[in-house]
């Protein structure tokens, strides 16, 4: 915002000497408000340049190279937001990907958990106790021996 001021100063410098060079119009002081216009109450004051024609045209040399200046200011400026606006996005994909992977692997750490979990369950429940009939010898073995 600060360039955008001093180019601003600077513009409004440029035209000002820029219309003084031009022509020694009236300029009327209006209350606390300058002028070109007449107006009610407004005095006329003189606004005349006291310069020489060579300290006016290097005046007007040197606004135009600080405009230059200020603009190339202002391109260099939009350039890095530009750029710090890349690596902003670039990091937020970055961002993103980790997230996603951390969510991935929270995903696969639960169903490991789950897994193991069934399988304690599974561990912890009462069996079934099945007993077998063992066949009786047969009496005809037994009693031939």
């Amino acid at each position: 915002m600060g360039h955008r001021t001093h180019a601003a100063q600077l513009l409004f410098v440029f035209v000002f000497s820029t219309a003084a060079l031009s022509a020694y119009a009236a300029v009327y002081r209006c209350g606390t408000n300058y002028q070109d216009t007449p107006c009610a109450g407004g005095k006329t004051i003189q606004a005349e340049d006291p310069r020489s024609a060579q300290q006016q045209a290097e005046a007007a040399r040197a606004v135009q190279k600080d405009a230059a200046m200020a603009e190339a200011l202002q391109k260099q400026r939009v350039q890095q937001e530009a750029q710090r606006a890349k690596e902003q996005q670039a990091a937020y994909k970055v961002h993103l990907a980790q997230e996603a992977a951390a969510a991935k692997q929270a995903k696969a750490q639960a169903a490991l958990a789950a897994k193991a979990e069934a399988q304690r369950q599974k561990e912890l429940k009462p069996r079934k106790v099945t007993t077998r009939k063992t066949p009786a010898p047969k009496a005809s073995a037994a009693q031939g021996r």
